[in-house]
């Protein structure tokens, strides 16, 4: 084999990468900027969803009071009332036949409801006539004006609101009407009343 077959080295060229034994500042630099930018992203995520977010309301549990309604009227010596028709916007939440604390010894019917305007709105009845029982039933209220049969109260609701309240005593039973509902809106209930009107 002559001089000319033998085989000669490449040199080297200058784009290709050799490694050196040392770390890549460059490298490490970079990796550190990217979190840092993505901490001030999330910072500012964060920023957003607290000057952003709403407490969502509860929802509302409704209740079927036909049970309870019906055994009210089998057992009270009066007739019960419940509004009639009424639209599923007004959306039952609670219903009682019982003796409570003021009402003692005689049972009271007890149906609350959360209004088309999402207030609340309650019925109490009772044989009761006593001071007591419609001090409860009123929150505690004065009356405020006579409307027909119906006496108005007002008094200051548990979560600040005013306590509305329509009260009328008739052959000895007591009936209230009210909440933190507006006089239209316990007036509307107040005019369906009726002795043989069931719930839906």
């Amino acid at each position: 084999m002559s001089d000319t077959d033998a085989p000669r080295s490449q040199p080297p060229q200058d784009d290709e990468l050799r490694p050196t034994g040392r770390r890549n500042a460059r490298l490490g630099q970079t990796v550190w900027d990217m979190v840092r930018s993505l901490a001030l992203v999330l910072l500012a995520v964060a920023v957003v969803l607290l000057l952003t977010w709403r407490p969502q309301p509860e929802a509302v549990k409704v209740v079927d009071p036909t049970p309870v309604l019906v055994q009210a009227r089998i057992e009270a010596p009066y007739p019960v009332l419940y509004p009639a028709d009424l639209d599923a916007a007004w959306r039952p939440t609670s219903a009682r036949w019982a003796v409570t604390e003021a009402s003692d010894p005689d049972p009271a019917w007890h149906v609350g409801f959360v209004t088309p305007a999402d207030t609340y709105a309650q019925i109490g009845q009772s044989a009761s006539e006593s001071e007591s029982y419609i001090a409860q039933q009123t929150g505690g209220g004065e009356v405020v004006s006579v409307d027909g049969e119906w006496q108005r109260y007002e008094g200051p609701g548990a979560q600040g609101d005013i306590e509305r309240s329509l009260v009328r005593v008739v052959g000895g039973v007591t009936v209230v009407v009210g909440g933190t509902a507006s006089w239209e809106e316990l007036q509307f209930l107040a005019d369906r009343l009726s002795s043989e009107a069931l719930p839906g």
